[in-house]
C-alpha cells in the first residue's frame, strides 16, 4: 500500500486522516507526476513523506515488480547465521529429550555422534559437532528465513511442498510444555521461534487463509492466543504491544470479534514486515491468470474466459474491457489508465497485469 500526501492540504498533508492510500505502483507514480508526496524509507529510518521535487524518475524497466523493493526492503531481524544456532541448541534438546525417552543409543544415532542425554544436554562442544547438513530441518528453516524476511533480491517464498513439511515441524516441535533442556523454539521472540511462525502466516496471509482455522482458546469472549502470536511473529512485536497497538487502532483480538481483512491489512503494512511478493497476494495471482487468458486466447474469447473467473465484477467492467480489447484488436498496448481501470475492475492487481502482459506479449 503507498501512502502519499495531497498537495492541496498544504502543510497539513502529512496527517494521518489526510492521507492518500493507493495499492497500484501505477496510479502512485501518476498522483506523484501530479504534485503528490509519497511517503518512503531506505528501509533503515522511519517512513517519511517525500516531495516530488526531490525525487528522480528513471525510465528503466525492472526484472520483476518485486525488484521495486529491493532497496527499501526492511533490514532482516537476524541473521541466518544467528537462526541455525539456535537450530543447533533446538536439535541438541530433541537428542535429549529422545535419549531419556528412549536410549542414548537412540539419541547418538539421531544427533550423529555419541551423545549422553544427561552430560551432553546442555554441552557446547555437543552444539559444535552437530552437522546442520545432516537434518531436513536444516533446509526448511533455510527456506522459511528467507521466504519470512526476504534477506536478498534473490529470495524465493516458501514452496507449497516446504509449507506441509514445515506444518509437520510445527505439530512436532513447538513444544506446550517444559522441556528437560530448553529450546529456542519454546522461547517467544527466538530467532528460531520467529523465523518459523513468520514463514507459517505469511504464507496463510498468501494463501487466503490467515486465522481462518486457528483453534481458539474455547472461552467466548478471550483473547484468542493464536492471534497475537501470529501477529507477533509477522511484525517483530512483543505480545502485549501487539495487543495494545491493535486495541489502539480499533482491531480485537478476541475470536469472535476478529476482522480479518482489516487485521491482515495492518500486518502488511507494519514497517518491519517485508512487502508480500506479487505471487504472494491474491490480486497478483489472478492477473497473471488474467494475461495467460488473453494471451493464450486472443480476441473476445479470452476476454469472455478472463471475465468467467470473476464472480462479481465491477459495474464498469463492460467499458473497462471495451477499451483494452479495441487497443488489442489494433495490436496495441493498452495505456497504463485503462489496464488500472480494466483490472480494478477484475479486483486484480494493476500492476501486476500490466507487468503479466508485457512479458508474455513480448514474447512474440
Amino acid at each position: 500500500m503507498f501512502v502519499l500526501g495531497d498537495p492541496a492540504h498544504g502543510s497539513h498533508r502529512h496527517h494521518k486522516e489526510n492521507a492518500v492510500l493507493v495499492s497500484s505502483y501505477l496510479e502512485a507514480l501518476e498522483l506523484v507526476r501530479k504534485g503528490f508526496a509519497i511517503r518512503m524509507s531506505d528501509g533503515r529510518s522511519a517512513p517519511s513523506l517525500v516531495a516530488p521535487g526531490s525525487l528522480e524518475f528513471i525510465v528503466e524497466p525492472v526484472n520483476r515488480l518485486d525488484d521495486l523493493w529491493t532497496y527499501t526492503m526492511p533490514e532482516p531481524p537476524f541473521s541466518l547465521e544467528a537462526v541455525m544456532v539456535e537450530l543447533k541448541q533446538h536439535l541438541r534438546s530433541q537428542a535429549a529429550d529422545l535419549g531419556l525417552i528412549a536410549s542414548g543409543d537412540a539419541a547418538s544415532a539421531f544427533i550423529g555422534f555419541p551423545f549422553d542425554p544427561v552430560d551432553d544436554g546442555e554441552s557446547s562442544e555437543a552444539l559444535e559437532r552437530i552437522d546442520l547438513s545432516r537434518f531436513n530441518m536444516t533446509r526448511i528453516v533455510t527456506a522459511s528465513y528467507h521466504s519470512a524476511f526476504r534477506p536478498t533480491a534473490e529470495s524465493r517464498s516458501i514452496s507449497e511442498d516446504d509449507v506441509e513439511e514445515l506444518e509437520q515441524i510445527m505439530v512436532g516441535s513447538l513444544a506446550r510444555f517444559s522441556r528437560r533442556h530448553g529450546s529456542p523454539l519454546d522461547r517467544e521472540g527466538s530467532a528460531l521461534q520467529r523465523t518459523i511462525l513468520s514463514a507459517y502466516y505469511r504464507w496463510k496471509i498468501a494463501d487466503g487463509c490467515f486465522l481462518a482455522s486457528e483453534a481458539s482458546d474455547g472461552k467466548d469472549g478471550a483473547i484468542d492466543q493464536s492471534v497475537t502470536e501470529a501477529v507477533a511473529a509477522l511484525t517483530g512485536m512483543p505480545a502485549t504491544a501487539v495487543r495494545n497497538t491493535l486495541s489502539r487502532d480499533g482491531l480485537s483480538v478476541v475470536r469472535s470479534k476478529l476482522d480479518l481483512p482489516a487485521l491482515t491489512d495492518w500486518v502488511v503494512t507494519r514497517r518491519n514486515f517485508s512487502p508480500l511478493r506479487e505471487e504472494e497476494t491474491y490480486e497478483g495471482r489472478w492477473a497473471w491468470r488474467i494475461a495467460n487468458d488473453l494471451h493464450d486466447q486472443p480476441g473476445p474469447t479470452g476476454f469472455a474466459k478472463a471475465r468467467s473467473r470473476i464472480a462479481d465484477p465491477l459495474p464498469d467492467l463492460d467499458e473497462a474491457e471495451a477499451a483494452v480489447m479495441k487497443r488489442r484488436a489494433s495490436n496495441e498496448m493498452p495505456t497504463a489508465a485503462e489496464l488500472r481501470r480494466y483490472a480494478l475492475a477484475l479486483h486484480v492487481s494493476p500492476d501486476s497485469l500490466f507487468s503479466a502482459l508485457q512479458t508474455l506479449f513480448g514474447r512474440r
